[in-house]
């Protein structure tokens, strides 16, 4: 199990570049995808950037995603809404670019990384009876602070409102939801 100094440790060397800027913090929660994929997302934070960064805590591959953070538009905190039906909690919408530009072919495809916002929440580990010693890392509510701070300097505010996630319900969603295929978990000897 990392801490979190030792994830700050291994982000820094493998996923942070000089010009990144200076390091704020960092958190591991859960990102919804366009296609109510849930996924662990490192998220860190730094001066210039909100990076979303895959990392696997197994074999230390780590992939990432720089969101300038001057390019951000919104970011909206509220509950999660799907057609249907509405989730037991609350997240964030972090939104950079215009959505409604964004092509069919990415808005379509399940594994698009060109869809210009992201939704996070408490990572499964935020609500762990168990006690520990760095559970403040899967604390969306300390990551929305700290984010919204970042950004007031460039005069966007937050706002309130139902976060709406377009996906329904579908067979694929619910199994790989279920089966926790979005976190990094060892599976037999197999990592993913």
């Amino acid at each position: 199990m990392y801490t979190k100094e030792m994830l700050v440790s291994k982000i820094t060397e493998k996923c942070l570049k000089p010009d990144d800027g200076n390091f704020i913090d960092l958190w591991v929660l859960t990102r919804i995808n366009h296609w109510d994929h849930e996924i662990e997302t490192t998220v860190c934070l730094t001066d210039k950037y909100l990076m979303l960064i895959s990392f696997n805590f197994i074999n230390e591959d780590c992939t990432s995603k720089r969101v300038l953070l001057q390019s951000i538009k919104t970011i909206r905190v509220g509950n999660l809404i799907q057609p249907n039906c509405q989730r037991n909690y609350g997240g964030v919408q972090i939104i950079w670019g215009e959505l409604e530009e964004t092509k069919w072919i990415d808005r379509w495809n399940p594994i698009s990384q060109d869809v210009p916002m992201v939704i996070l929440h408490h990572h499964p580990c935020f609500y762990s009876p168990d006690s520990l010693s760095d559970k403040d890392m899967y604390n969306c509510d300390l990551a929305i602070s700290a984010i919204s701070k970042s950004l007031s300097k460039y005069d966007i505010q937050v706002e309130y409102a139902n976060i709406h996630l377009n996906s329904h319900i579908n067979f694929f969603t619910i199994i790989y939801n279920q089966s926790n295929l979005g976190f990094c978990k060892d599976r037999n000897g197999i990592s993913f």
